[in-house]
This record gives structure tokens, C-alpha cells and sequence, in this order.
């Protein structure tokens, strides 16, 4: 491979690390202004609408809509719910209370629980002795994040904890449901699963919340900005770059999508995550990198 192309290819990670790293400081601010139900569900019309028009000018295009057997729709529907409408429900329900950082670090488990789900569902992804005491770590990392406001007895913040907790839960289960799925182009897999968890999240936010009222103009760009970058043309260079560098390669935004996210809400939102936040977050990361590091490193 060329220097050039390697350049490219560090420069799609750069953005993209920064795009989702900085997302969850654009949730603190959507949720200001817009009830998170329904920051959800703009987020991902958004995100619909701009990979329609991406995708429109490659010459890509939808399949039918069916739910007959055989049709690609059920399969990208799971995904659109469980890997977009309810985690970006959860998500953005708990930044409403938690620090952006720390909603970055409970996403930042993912691939753990990715590890986890896979010795349970995938024949060919089974647990090895390194994985499982990443997943180990992983866990503890969760724990450490938890036990300060668990220890100090029940409250709203647990709550909030546990719904980002459960979101990256879902995005692993996600990333499960994707192996059962057919192959598409990245982009017309990602508009199908964005255009279906957008009616997911619509409907929802209609019965759980009702019709949205007027937005406040900044927290409204904050959720276009959202759909556009992370949901939309974020989703498409995640599967670029995987397609071209390989899971290992790529993989590297999830060390590094924590830290920047850490790094904004600290320097530009004046957070002040506690010691957990920060004793978490390394416990997080040393159980990724054991999960996604190759059998032959460990020897």
C-alpha cells in the first residue's frame, strides 16, 4: 500500500474518531433544547436523508420494501432498532444527566461485550483465555465506573449509568445481528438501517413523548450536525475503512473515540469526571485492546 493511501486511510480514522468522539458533547447540548426521544429521532432522518443523497449519486439504490422471506428488510430492521433507534434513545436520555465523557466510556465497552455475545451466539468467534480476561477487564472498568454512586445508595444518576451501560450493549448485539445480515453496498446497508430506525424512534418518541415542540435554532443545527457527520457519513467510512484496513486496523477508533470524548468534555464543557471516570476508562481499554489483540501477539 502507498504512503498516500496509508495517509488517507490515518486521516479517515482522524476524522472519524473525532466525529464520534465529539457526538457526545453535541448529545449535552441537543438535549437542552430538544426532548431526547425526539433528538433521537431527527438525528436519524438526518442521517437517512444524507446517505439517500449520497447513495443517489453513486447510482445506489434501495431494494424493494418487503417483509416476504428472502427480503434484505427484516434483517436491517432488527439492526435499525437495536443498533440505532433504542441505543440513540438511551444515549441520549443519559446525557441528560451524565457527564459526555462518561456516556463516551460506557460506549467505549462495546467491543467487550461484542466478545461476550459472540462466544454465546457466533460458532466461529468462541472465547480464548486471552479474550476472557479482556472481557474480565472490561467488566471491572464497568464496575469501577458504577460503584462510586452505587456504594453512595440508589439514585436517578444509576439509572442514567445503566441506560448508557445497556446502549453499548445493544451496539454489540448489533454488530451480531450484522453477520446474519445480507451483504450490501456500505451505503445502502447503512441508509436502510438509519431509514428503519428512524420510523422505530418516530414512532416511539410519538407515544412515549407526543408531538415535538419548537426547537431552539442551536440545539437544532447540534442534532443536524449529528445525523449528517456522526450517524450518516460517519457510518459510511467505518465500513470504507474496514473494508480496506481490516477489523484490527480499524478498530483503533474505539481506543481512541473515549479519549477525545474525555478530552472535550473536560476541556470545552468543564467537566470534571471523578477518579472512577478515569480508573474506568483505563480498565475499559486494556480489556479492548486484549479482546481485539491477534492470538500470535500474546504468545
Amino acid at each position: 500500500m502507498s504512503g498516500t493511501n496509508q495517509r488517507l486511510d490515518w486521516l479517515v480514522l482522524g476524522i472519524l474518531v473525532v466525529t464520534w468522539g465529539s457526538a457526545f458533547a453535541g448529545l449535552k447540548i441537543a438535549v437542552e433544547g430538544i426532548h431526547p426521544f425526539w433528538v433521537s429521532a431527527i438525528r436519524l432522518w438526518v442521517a437517512a436523508l444524507t446517505l439517500w443523497l449520497l447513495g443517489s449519486a453513486r447510482g445506489e439504490q434501495m431494494p424493494r420494501f418487503s417483509l416476504r422471506r428472502g427480503s434484505p428488510w427484516p434483517a436491517y430492521a432488527l439492526v435499525g432498532l437495536v443498533g440505532f433507534a433504542a441505543p440513540f434513545f438511551m444515549f441520549s436520555t443519559a446525557a441528560q444527566s451524565l457527564p459526555s465523557a462518561v456516556n463516551a466510556i460506557c460506549n467505549g465497552a462495546s467491543p467487550v461485550f461484542t466478545v461476550a455475545l459472540a462466544h454465546l451466539f457466533l460458532a466461529d468467534e468462541r472465547m480464548t483465555v486471552q479474550k476472557a480476561v479482556g472481557v474480565g477487564l472490561g467488566f471491572v472498568g464497568l464496575l469501577t465506573l458504577v460503584w462510586p454512586t452505587l456504594s453512595g445508595g440508589l439514585s436517578l444518576e444509576i439509572g442514567f449509568l445503566v441506560l448508557a451501560i445497556g446502549a453499548a450493549a445493544l451496539y454489540a448485539a448489533s454488530n451480531i445481528l450484522m453477520r446474519k445480515a445480507p451483504p450490501f453496498p456500505s451505503t445502502v446497508g447503512a441508509l436502510m438501517m438509519c431509514l428503519a430506525g428512524a420510523v422505530f424512534a418516530t414512532v416511539g418518541a410519538l407515544v412515549l413523548e407526543g408531538p415535538p415542540a419548537p426547537p431552539p435554532l442551536v440545539p437544532l443545527l447540534v442534532t443536524i450536525a449529528l445525523g449528517v457527520a456522526s450517524s450518516g457519513l460517519g457510518t459510511v467510512g467505518w465500513v470504507w475503512l474496514l473494508q480496506r484496513r481490516g477489523a484490527v486496523f480499524s478498530s483503533m477508533t474505539v481506543y481512541l473515540l473515549p479519549v477525545w470524548a474525555t478530552i472535550i468534555g473536560v476541556g470545552l464543557m468543564g467537566e470534571r469526571p471523578g477518579w472512577s471516570a478515569f480508573a474506568a476508562l483505563a480498565l475499559i481499554l486494556a480489556g479492548v485492546a486484549l479482546t481485539n489483540a491477534p492470538r500470535r501477539a500474546a504468545a
